[in-house]
């Protein structure tokens, strides 16, 4: 083959393309490098601030224990050391970082060795010892390990006086804080390992105590309790129940201190990197790996917490895909480009090159494809062999795989067994599963899987439970299937399993909040009504009776309404504490709804129901409550609905119970009430009044009736009050206390209410129009309409609408109205006042305002009570009267009394200066054309007698 001549290797324009291509290249890479960065550090705080916040509020919860268990001795008062233990025991099976749960008790020397005394009668061998396990030295005080749970496990510190240990500065700090402090990493008296932990300590003191300052909290301390925590344990279980430890890409460490040091290290999860930081952005950017440090500090129980959180080194690839992607395509493309440019210059060459490299590639293809021919026959076999054993593992799905002998012995388990199961290999390799689980040879269960065994059957997730090295139960499902040699001899079964325990806990939770009131923890409707049920069964077996009692609080909507839901719901809690408290275990006191509660209480032979039931659980709910800093008193009404085994549905008792609180509410509050039959009666006549009301606008069913307002002056008619009565066609008259009640609980009042000012106004109009003068109409203002929003547009309207002066429309308000908010009240009046009506007050001196707000009122009329009146011949009543009008005239406020029904009250008013009077001497409330009737006749009063 001839020679080809030589050219240079690159033209002049393959090189200026080349060059200008990795330039553009090389912004492109930095440009994108710096977005994936951004998107790396984004992800990176995204996550470490999720681990620091967890366990923030991890801490907050942990704190709450020790809050919860001050709270028993609060409550309770002095507590035993069975209390203590069935308070505790739920709590350490709920939290495993917990170690104990402990009490500590103040005593002198005296009381201490007359204490160890008496503790020796249940402990044999009991003492007391200091931190250097001596014996007590003498001191003014010492501070001993009473309650202790568990006590098994824990038994070093059980007598230990802890202000023998470091610790005795905390406890100082938290008694004179009263607030719950944390003790500095120490290591356990009951640690087996190299875990530090820390006692949170928060004081008890003496009920009934002061404790507004550090020295009379020092004085009321009767002791502390705690809660010894195992540290590394408490964050670890803060992180998993978050789900956060599966992150294998971060190094969390959570320190304890003033500052960030090794000694300070109580968790440490996952292994640093040794890259520093990169400092410029450039640098950052180009950086192999992604570098950063966040740090979180709070504070809790006295000590100063530190999340830190730093990434681990990622495969480059995975980070900087797209700035590989944009720095190969570039180059590659450049290359390319260059590579077609210099191919014009040199292509006879560069086609004699690639025929050659392309005949010697074939050639070895050749080679190659002979060689994977023969090794691709030696795999197929063993190809087909696998497929074969793992086809129908592929369709199961497993956290790890195990296999059995012909005898049922374990041979090989592998996978998270051991570690995420927390069991020993020693207890299973070389045994069988019911030598590890005995209960499977006596129940059904275990008998019906091992006859599967023997039957060489294949089986599917079949569940069983283990305890685990942590003393815990851990539930596993396995599925397995029988394997057989060649000529069909059975050689044992192989399959795989998973751990299924936190789904079987999640059922458990499910089940419990499915039955139980989140809020109180009490039986829910669901759990309720099952409990009736056999109550109910077993009081129809025994003939004894059975008591179901509704529970209502008579100001929880006061508590709400001033201090908001969180307040409510810690009145709740602390109410349902203390009924259960106040009842037997056998009973069943349950949350209905709301601030209702349930009790259902069986009666025994022994031991009769009677009313000191109520008056316990009464006595009880009226203790006071601390919220927010205040006590608050509530009380409660009880309706009470006894079961006879051949009398009333069960089904119907706690509705019995209901209408017997109603009436318990109606009597006062604060009272008990046994249901009757003639209560259903009254509450179905209480549901058929409602039901008719709510359809009496519509059928046009009110009437207005008016009362004359007389002046005693003149003995004219210069006003009346307008009165609603209801002409229902079946009722027949219905009276007003009989409805407007309903009404004002329902919200009817408020369209009744504008019906009636309306309807009055109009009529007012229609009488001044026909000659008779301009009459005031009086009307009465309810609490619910004066709480409208829109209650002054509505008054406006109505005047515009019928055309009636506002001097002629007379606004009727209670004292109760406007007591609650007085401002408000004040600023509502003044705008009622601006549209030109007056206002008065109605039933004065019955209610509980205080004069001085006479004085901020815009009142124009004072109507003296109808009780006032009637007793006019009393001495003390009619001073009273006098004073009314004194007071009044004092105030430029016009008098009018209510109720007069004889010659000798109207004299007395007019001796004593009432402006108007209204009552039956003068004429009862009567209909439209009666009181037309008097106007047009000129009805008015006799002139006062002439006087000798």
């Amino acid at each position: 083959m001839p020679l080809l001549s030589k050219s240079p290797p690159f033209s002049l324009a393959a090189t200026l393309t080349l060059v200008t291509g990795m330039a553009v290249t090389g912004m492109l890479f930095v440009a994108v490098s710096a977005l994936e960065y951004g998107k790396m550090e984004l992800s990176f705080q995204q996550r470490a601030q999720v681990r620091a916040a967890a366990i923030r509020r991890g801490l907050d919860d942990t704190l709450e224990l020790v809050t919860i268990l001050n709270d028993l001795f609060k409550s309770v008062g002095p507590v035993s050391r069975e209390q203590f233990g069935d308070f505790t025991r739920p709590l350490l099976a709920r939290y495993p970082f917990v170690q104990a749960f402990n009490y500590h008790r103040v005593l002198n020397d005296d009381e201490a060795r007359r204490y160890a005394a008496a503790l020796q009668d249940r402990y044999p061998g009991y003492a007391m010892f200091d931190g250097r396990h001596l014996p007590l030295s003498s001191r003014p005080q010492h501070v001993i390990v009473d309650f202790l749970e568990p006590l098994q496990g824990n038994e070093a510190a059980f007598g230990l006086d802890v202000m023998s240990l470091p610790m005795s500065n905390t406890i100082n700090q938290a008694v004179a804080a009263g607030a719950i402090m944390a003790t500095p990493l120490l290591r356990l008296e009951q640690e087996r390992g190299n875990q530090k932990g820390f006692v949170l300590l928060m004081p008890v003191y003496r009920p009934g105590a002061q404790t507004a300052t550090a020295a009379q909290r020092r004085a009321a301390w009767i002791g502390n309790t705690g809660a010894v925590i195992r540290s590394t344990d408490l964050i670890h279980k803060i992180l998993y129940a978050a789900d956060l430890l599966d992150d294998a890409s971060l190094v969390v460490r959570v320190y304890v201190g003033d500052d960030v040091r090794p000694d300070n290290l109580i968790y440490s999860l996952g292994q640093p990197g040794q890259q520093a930081v990169a400092a410029k952005p450039l640098q950052r950017w180009l950086a192999f790996d992604y570098h950063d440090l966040y740090t979180r500090t709070f504070s809790a129980a006295g000590k100063a917490w530190h999340v830190q959180v730093t990434p681990l080194p990622r495969p480059f690839l995975a980070s900087h895909l797209g700035s590989l992607s944009t720095l190969i395509g570039g180059l590659l493309f450049s290359l390319l480009t260059a590579a077609f440019v210099n191919s014009l210059a040199r292509r006879s060459v560069r086609v004699q090159r690639l025929v050659e490299e392309r005949t010697r590639a074939l050639q070895l293809s050749n080679e190659r494809l002979n060689d994977d021919v023969a090794a691709r026959k030696r795999t197929e076999e063993a190809l087909q062999e696998s497929e074969l054993r793992f086809r129908r593992l592929l369709a199961l799905s497993s956290d790890w795989y195990w296999e059995q002998d012909e005898e049922f012995r374990f041979t090989s388990i592998t996978g998270g067994f051991f570690d995420k199961g927390k069991q020993d290999p020693e207890d299973f390799i070389g045994k069988t599963r019911w030598e590890n689980h005995p209960e499977m040879l006596q129940a059904r269960w275990g008998q019906d899987h091992i006859k599967l065994l023997e039957a060489h059957l294949p089986f599917l997730n079949f569940d069983y439970a283990l305890p685990g090295t942590d003393g815990q139960p851990h539930w596993f499902s396995i599925s397995g299937e029988p394997l057989f040699d060649k000529d069909g001899a059975f050689k044992g079964y192989r399959g795989t399993g998973t751990d299924i325990t936190e789904r079987k806990l999640s059922e458990q939770r499910i089940h419990h909040i499915a039955h139980h009131d989140v809020l109180t923890g009490l039986p829910n409707r669901v759990l309720l009504q099952d409990r009736l049920t056999q109550a109910a069964a077993f009081a129809n077996r025994s003939g004894i009776p059975l008591w179901v009692m509704l529970i209502d609080l008579d100001r929880f909507k006061f508590v709400n309404d001033s201090l908001g839901h969180k307040a409510g719901d810690l009145l709740l809690k602390t109410v349902a504490q203390r009924l259960q408290d106040s009842v037997r275990e056998s009973d069943t006191v349950a949350r209905l709804s709301g601030d209702e509660f349930v009790a259902i209480l069986t009666e025994y032979p022994d031991e009769a129901l009677s009313l000191d039931v109520t008056q316990r659980i009464m006595r009880a709910v009226a203790q006071p409550v601390l919220l927010e800093g205040k006590e608050f008193f509530v009380t409660c009404s009880i309706g009470v609905a006894v079961y006879d085994p051949d009398g009333t549905p069960a089904q119907r008792l706690i509705e019995h119970a209901d209408i017997a609180m109603y009436r318990a509410k109606k009597l006062g509050r604060n009272n008990t009430q046994f249901y009757q039959p003639a209560m259903n009666e009254e509450a179905l006549e209480r549901v058929r009044i409602e039901t008719a009301l709510r359809s009496a606008l519509e059928r046009d069913e009110f009437v207005l009736h008016y009362q004359p307002q007389v002046d005693l002056r003149s003995g004219r008619i210069v006003g009346m009050e307008a009165l609603i009565r209801w002409q229902h066609p079946e009722l027949g008259m219905v009276a007003p206390y009989r409805f407007i009640g309903l009404a004002e609980e329902t919200g009817l009042i408020v369209p009744i209410g504008a019906w009636v000012l309306a309807t009055a106004c109009a009529q007012a109009k229609a009488w001044q129009d026909a000659g008779h003068g301009p009459l005031r109409v009086a009307v009465n203002l309810s609490p619910r309409q004066f709480g409208e929003p829109n209650l002054l547009a509505s008054i406006a309207e109505v005047l515009e609408q019928t055309g009636l002066p506002p001097s002629c429309l007379d606004i009727e308000l209670t004292e109760g109205l406007f007591m609650n908010d007085v401002a408000l009240a004040v600023e509502l009046l003044h705008k009622l006042k601006a549209l030109g009506l007056a206002l008065s007050i109605d039933d004065f001196g019955t209610g509980y305002s205080s004069f001085s707000y006479l004085r901020k009122f815009p009142i124009d009329v004072l109507k003296i009570d109808r009780s006032f009146v009637s007793d006019i011949g009393a001495d003390d009543e009619a001073a009273i009267v006098v004073s009314i009008i004194a007071l009044a005239h004092n105030l430029k406020l016009r008098v009018i009394a209510e109720g007069v029904e004889s010659e000798a009250q109207l004299d007395y008013l007019r001796r004593n200066g009432c402006d108007e009077i209204q009552g039956y001497y003068f004429s009862q409330p009567v209909p439209v054309a009666a009181f037309e009737q008097m106007l047009v006749e000129g009805k008015k009063l006799l002139a006062t007698p002439a006087t000798a």
